[in-house]
């Protein structure tokens, strides 16, 4: 009888194993949104002195961001159900680890802003995605848990954010000053990329009947 039980076993134990594990990446990945969103709150006065930007880059430098990913939330979410959760979950992460290499590398105010601007781009293609693979890939109670731990994840997340910015400033890390803010991104969304990689269910094609309303959803309140 434990003979016969014990693939079954095996078969439950790995699938428990590879939920935590996506669990574990769209928590990554809210957490990086979060971070960026939230991290030039206190660097924004070094980045505006050091590429003499003044006043208008430290606006701009949160306000870019937020600006497009408030606008293309909704678009993200619905291409990702006309193109695959998978496949947009894979360009998101990937355009904002390119996104934040060239914030990290700007040298003056015109690219860092536009960098900003892909970031937030691109997290509104990555963002939406990771609720839909959550639901389609856990079981009740494992959503139970999942959504447990979002709160407490973001919430340390946009404390951390000014935090981590304030450390890295102040550590001038390698003499890069406020760069490696952004240029930390490289090893985390790389490790988010490699994981998508490797996790992700590989038969989600998505809906391709689905319509995309892009002027619509940009403009939803």
């Amino acid at each position: 009888m434990t003979a016969l039980t014990e693939p079954s076993t095996v078969v439950t134990h790995r699938s428990s194993r590879r939920m935590w594990a996506i669990l574990g990446l769209v928590l990554l990945a809210d957490a990086l949104d979060v971070i960026d969103a939230t991290i030039t709150n206190i660097a924004a006065p070094t980045i505006a002195r050091d590429l003499h930007g003044g006043e208008g880059l430290i606006k701009w430098l949160g306000t870019a961001y937020m600006l497009a990913m408030g606008v293309l939330l909704v678009v993200g979410g619905r291409l990702g159900d006309k193109f695959g959760q998978r496949r947009l979950f894979l360009i998101g992460i990937g355009g904002f680890t390119l996104a934040s290499a060239v914030a990290g590398l700007s040298p003056d105010p015109t690219l860092l802003i536009a960098a900003r601007v892909a970031q937030g781009a691109f997290g509104a293609l990555l963002i939406p995605q990771g609720m839909a693979i959550m639901m389609k890939a856990f079981d009740r109670d494992m959503l139970a848990k999942a959504f447990g731990l979002f709160g407490p994840v973001l919430g340390v997340s946009s404390v951390g954010g000014p935090v981590l910015a304030g450390f890295i400033i102040s550590a001038d890390l390698f003499g890069l000053s406020w760069r490696p803010i952004f240029l930390a991104n490289l090893v985390l969304g790389g490790i988010g990329l490699v994981m998508a990689a490797k996790l992700l269910p590989r038969d989600d094609d998505g809906d391709r009947s689905t319509d995309v309303d892009g002027w619509g959803s940009a403009c939803w309140p």
